[in-house]
């Protein structure tokens, strides 16, 4: 399915989640304070292997391709798709690992708080036009290393819609990671994290059928 009032949802779902991580961070802060959290923030966790900072900046460098494609798109305003024009392109594997965004909490908030602002501008621009939503069905393709064995990527036609799904649950998986992170390395309780931390949308539907 794609367009038919689907474009409101996909951006709230990433909102909703980079208000999450966000919100995360703050409770470390908060709990631990500043210098500690920091440090929270950029240490491995052996259990996991990998912090924090690691996960959020692995599982931000899709949401932040899927956001920026999709405000571009909107903004260039084209709803019926040119057969002649060359069809945008997402390279999910062409990230740069580690680095500063891995390491430094403050400039790690500062891009979700970057990235959710481009979620809510392009909210605030379908709300008033909702002949917007075709943006969702528009194409691109998307690009993947599937094998170590071999260097090329391998090109997947898709939608900007499907791939703004596919960023929101790409990012909760990684979410699941952390906390386990948060909870057994970072002295926080499960009753801590922001409700659904982690937890798929499915899931949470299961248990609100299972209390019904």
């Amino acid at each position: 399915m794609t367009g038919g009032g689907i474009l409101l949802p996909l951006i709230r779902s990433n909102i909703a989640i980079l208000t999450q991580k966000i919100a995360l961070l703050d409770l470390l802060v908060a709990r631990h304070g500043a210098s500690k959290a920091a440090s929270q923030f950029s240490t491995p966790c052996p259990i996991v292997g990998a912090s924090v900072g690691q996960h959020y900046r692995h599982s931000m460098d899709h949401v932040e391709l899927a956001a920026l494609i999709a405000d571009a798109a909107d903004k260039e305003g084209i709803c019926h798709y040119p057969p002649s024009r060359t069809v945008d392109e997402l390279h999910y594997d062409l990230r740069v690992r580690g680095g500063t965004l891995e390491v430094d909490m403050d400039m790690s908030r500062r891009r979700m708080v970057d990235v959710s602002a481009v979620f809510h501008s392009l909210e605030f621009r379908s709300r008033r036009q909702m002949e917007r939503e075709c943006i969702t069905a528009r194409p691109i393709a998307a690009y993947f290393n599937l094998s170590a064995d071999a260097d090329d990527e391998v090109r997947l036609l898709s939608t900007i819609g499907r791939e703004l799904g596919f960023a929101a649950h790409h990012a909760i998986h990684h979410m699941a990671m952390v906390k386990i992170i948060a909870v057994r390395t970072l002295g926080l309780d499960q009753c801590d994290l922001p409700h659904g931390f982690g937890r798929a949308p499915s899931t949470l539907l299961f248990d609100k059928h299972l209390d019904e």
